[in-house]
């Protein structure tokens, strides 16, 4: 037998038992649909017997028993056929990963028998086996005869293109564990379904990207993907007015093609570019600033937590909902943010190693990757809540259309740039109440007040860079740092007081009380001193204190926390 024809069968053969694990997946979803996951009480045997009587939910639970064992059986033999015949080694190492996989498949359907279907054993349960189904697809993929010359061209993709389909991988993945969320605990809608409007248009715009890259290699792989994006929202919305077995099925194994789908084009994308994977992966996400979209959910989460009364069912979900729309939003604002100022960015030593001004995006693909999450990010936070998308939409207008230009205008900058970082704490509030309260404006005063010392320390460490920048901060129109350090003191000053309302207003206990009084205190004292030396030092100094001082506040204020 010549090697192609070897080749040729073992691809088939991998096609095979990618056909056989989604007819598994068939199976589970028929027993989630029928409520067939307790018909048999026992495991590993049906009843203490291989074969038991084929009636009622029996046939749907026993059938899909035998079929996961011929399904196991088949992925083992794939993985040994693999190990023997296949070169590459992260494709053996990919075989046996399923295998494993499929033991820790195997072991939750037995728990979520004998523990009486756990939601989070389920849950597991359900995300393994479209995961699994995943994998055997990407194996059947990658063992095509045509493999090595499967290549696109270079030119065949952008940063852009790269970047949305892994995006489109990512929310895709997400997608399956919300819906195995709401499918076992019937929580998590709005998460679900905000999730699915962000890829959505993430495939849009992936796919108008790749049509300007000219990136046809690509476009089977994109059609397959919206030809079954479309037919999942059909499913979906009848699974939500006529939830039938069948409907509810075919939503699930729709959904399971469509991550399949999903990978293998970010896969097929990743090959398409010369670039490193990993480091476009970095590049995006330094887009997003992670850090300071860290502190965004931070003090989202907060707001959140201090909001709510008492901990109810669901709270979690719309706990990572509101942080998942929210790191959208910011992540797509902090984008734009370097997308507008990349010109700026390139003669500035602190930022001349950001992915534009160094050449590894171009503007054109920031551009698009922050206005796609932007919107997925503000679509699903519309669904959560109208207030909450008010608020976030407030944060993201003020600091890409209004602080951003402003930067090169006046010092008056960093006062409203202070505005869209204050509001992330009400987001969490309003997510949690459903509107605002008193105590949520106490909170957005708190953050306000203590950006304002925090970025007129950094404004004065990088003055030499703002200056080559064109940046109009507050320490360049004041050369002495008068105004600057007259400023840090007044705004700390106005923190200690505004920082102690939550315990007179019955949010937190003495233990916060004691803890903001020293946090602030010790705050008003270092911008003093950096405001009588006026030196680099000391404004580094209060620099790191800010660092510091508000992750500080705010756990005391989260652990002292009151019931409202």
């Amino acid at each position: 037998m010549t090697p192609h024809h070897a080749q040729h069968r073992l691809s088939l053969y991998a096609t095979a038992v990618a056909v056989a694990t989604f007819g598994l997946l068939i199976a589970g979803g028929l027993v989630t649909s029928t409520d067939s996951g307790l018909a048999v009480p026992d495991w590993p045997l049906s009843y203490g017997t291989l074969f038991p009587p084929m009636v009622g939910g029996i046939r749907f639970e026993h059938s899909h028993r035998l079929l996961a064992g011929l399904v196991g059986i088949l992925i083992v033999g794939l993985a040994l056929w693999l190990q023997r015949a296949e070169p590459r080694r992260w494709v053996r190492r990919l075989g046996w990963i399923a295998v494993a996989m499929v033991g820790a498949q195997a072991l939750l359907g037995g728990l979520t028998v004998l523990w009486l279907l756990p939601p989070q054993v389920s849950i597991a349960h359900a995300c393994l086996g479209q995961s699994v189904f995943t994998i055997v697809v990407l194996l059947a993929w990658c063992l095509r005869p045509d493999w090595p010359q499967a290549r696109p061209a270079a030119m065949a993709g952008s940063g852009m293109v790269r970047g949305f389909s892994l995006l489109i991988a990512a929310a895709t993945g997400a997608q399956l564990v919300l819906g195995a969320v709401l499918r076992h605990t019937g929580l998590a809608l709005p998460a679900h379904l905000s999730n699915g409007l962000l890829l959505l248009v993430a495939a849009g715009a992936l796919t108008i990207g790749a049509a300007r890259a000219r990136a046809t290699p690509l476009w089977p792989h994109l059609v397959r993907l919206d030809g079954l994006l479309v037919l999942q929202v059909i499913v979906g919305i009848q699974a939500a007015w006529y939830p039938t077995v069948i409907v509810r099925t075919a939503h699930v194994a729709t959904g399971a093609l469509l991550l399949a789908q999903a990978v293998v084009l970010a896969w097929a994308t990743q090959r398409s570019l010369p670039t490193h994977p990993r480091q476009r992966w970095r590049d995006y996400l330094e887009l997003t600033k992670p850090r300071l979209t860290a502190l965004v959910l931070a003090t989202t989460a907060a707001g959140f937590w201090l909001g709510m009364r008492r901990p109810a069912p669901g709270w979690a979900c719309s706990l990572i909902g509101v942080l998942v729309g929210t790191a959208c939003v910011a992540g797509g604002a902090n984008a734009l943010n370097q997308w507008a100022e990349h010109d700026a960015d390139s003669r500035m030593r602190r930022t001349r190693s950001r992915p534009i001004p160094a050449g590894r995006l171009m503007p054109s693909a920031a551009w698009w990757f922050g206005v796609v999450v932007s919107l997925g990010g503000l679509m699903g936070l519309l669904l959560m809540s109208r207030i909450v998308c008010g608020l976030a939409l407030l944060s993201w207008a003020s600091y890409v259309l209004v602080y951003t230009p402003l930067k090169r205008i006046t010092p008056l900058c960093t006062l409203v740039g202070a505005i869209p970082g204050a509001l992330p704490p009400m987001i969490g509030w309003a997510a949690a109440r459903g509107q605002l309260h008193p105590e949520a404006w106490v909170l957005f005063g708190i953050v306000f007040l203590w950006q304002l010392p925090h970025f007129l320390a950094l404004a004065v460490l990088y003055r030499d860079d703002y200056m080559r920048a064109g940046f109009r901060m507050l320490p360049l129109v004041d050369p002495d740092s008068r105004s600057a350090a007259g400023q840090m003191v007044l705004y700390g000053l106005a923190l200690l007081p505004v920082s102690l309302i939550p315990t007179s207003m019955g949010l937190a206990g003495g233990v916060y009380f004691a803890g903001a009084a020293v946090l602030s205190a010790g705050f008003v004292v270092l911008a003093a001193r950096a405001a009588w030396l006026r030196s680099m030092q000391s404004a580094h100094q209060l620099f790191l204190a800010s660092i510091v001082y508000l992750p500080a506040l705010l756990g005391l204020l989260v652990c002292n926390k009151t019931p409202l």
